[in-house]
């Protein structure tokens, strides 16, 4: 078993990984502004896959030379330490991506300096403490890194639902749907978190070993996702992300507030006119481009959708889309599902059809057979 191992760790996980980090120090990125972020995660990932393949490779040459008894407590160690970095690493590189501001070195810094402070303890500990002693401190970093992977799951959840709310509040198509790589990377690397805890604290070597074969898999799926991603990270941040001053979430204006609801007022007929000309319609249409049509700022109709719509830009737009779909299924009956998806303003019809289901909760023939059986008259769409 320990020969399977130290092979294991010092071919597999300890080359492999050795390489995927040189890749993401070398491959070149385009030096522009607005890949900045994924040029940090870039260099994050780098040092996380360096430093973890130097890890397996010390780790399979010690396991190698020594029996099996001896490096059990060794091998906890490593595994422990490992997981306590790659969580701060892998978790500062996934936010970063999707939250520009996160970029901080000061605030890396902060949450770096805590865990090589923790790590080196408990490699103190392994060296200088009795085994009893060692156990007890032992189960304490374990409870530590366990509050350790709450907090970082909470921090990335916060700051993708804030992503997407800005992503959803500027584009009118599933845009965040990009990201779910992102999403997946992040719950599986916290899966392979918790397997570290209990490898660790299982001591068995066979679970070590298991569990650095699902290490090796997961981290050449990410590497692999994560050299695909910069020019979709450009796309999606290009205009997403470009107004600071954005608000997070809807803002609702004070009662009291009566110029601010003229002009909102004002703004509405503008945009009744925009609805009458279909304009919802247009393909790929963004809320940059409707408000330049409509002589607009653009924070400003975010603003108005949220608040007097209480949708974001995309959910209203849809609206508006199925509604006219509506009309078209009824008026036109034998117009295929795709012609209906084009001319409402869906880029695809499997979009569509999703849209389509989450709004009335049957598909568009179910929808149209229902109507068409009950005898319903035409309807004009419903005009926010």
């Amino acid at each position: 078993m320990n020969e399977i191992y130290s092979i294991i760790s010092i071919v597999a996980a300890g080359s492999l990984l050795f390489v995927f980090g040189l890749l993401f120090l070398l491959l070149i990125v385009p030096d522009r502004p607005l890949l900045y972020n994924y040029r940090i995660a870039r260099r994050t990932m780098a040092f996380s896959y360096l430093f973890f393949a130097v890890v397996e490779i010390l780790k399979g040459a010690y396991t190698y030379t020594h029996v099996s008894g001896s490096n059990i407590m060794l091998i906890q160690t490593v595994i422990l330490s490992i997981a306590f970095s790659q969580a701060l690493l892998f978790s500062y590189s996934l936010i970063v991506l999707v939250n520009v501001r996160f970029a901080d070195r000061r605030l890396f810094n902060r949450e770096l300096i805590p865990v090589l402070s923790l790590i080196a303890v408990l490699f103190i500990a392994y060296i200088a403490c009795p085994r009893l002693c060692f156990r007890f401190l032992f189960y304490v970093f374990i409870l530590l890194y366990s509050a350790q992977l709450v907090r970082y799951t909470h921090l990335f959840l916060t700051n993708y639902r804030i992503f997407r709310f800005r992503l959803d509040n500027y584009y009118s198509e599933s845009e965040s749907k990009r990201l779910h790589w992102i999403v997946f990377s992040f719950f599986a690397s916290l899966v392979i978190g918790v397997m570290a805890m209990f490898t660790a604290l299982s001591g068995v070597l066979l679970a070590a070993l298991i569990f650095s074969i699902i290490v090796i898999v997961f981290y050449t799926f990410f590497a692999i996702s994560f050299f695909n991603y910069p020019y979709l990270f450009q796309r999606i941040i290009e205009q997403s992300m470009n107004d600071d001053d954005e608000p997070e979430e809807p803002v609702q204006p004070k009662n009291d507030s009566k110029p601010f609801n003229e002009a909102f007022a004002q703004l509405e007929k503008r945009i009744e006119l925009w609805i009458a000309d279909k304009g919802f319609t247009e393909q790929g249409i963004t809320i940059d481009i409707m408000s330049a049509k409509l002589i607009t700022n653009q924070k400003y109709l975010s603003t108005y959708i949220n608040t007097y719509k209480k949708q974001t830009f995309r959910e209203w737009i849809n609206e508006l889309r199925i509604e006219e779909a509506k009309i078209l299924l009824l008026q036109y009956p034998e117009m295929p599902l795709k012609e209906v998806a084009s001319q409402v303003g869906f880029s695809d019809k499997s979009h569509f059809l999703r849209q389509f289901k989450k709004l009335t909760n049957v598909s568009p023939t179910i929808w149209k057979n229902i109507v068409h059986a009950q005898s319903f008259p035409v309807l004009t769409p419903k005009r926010p």
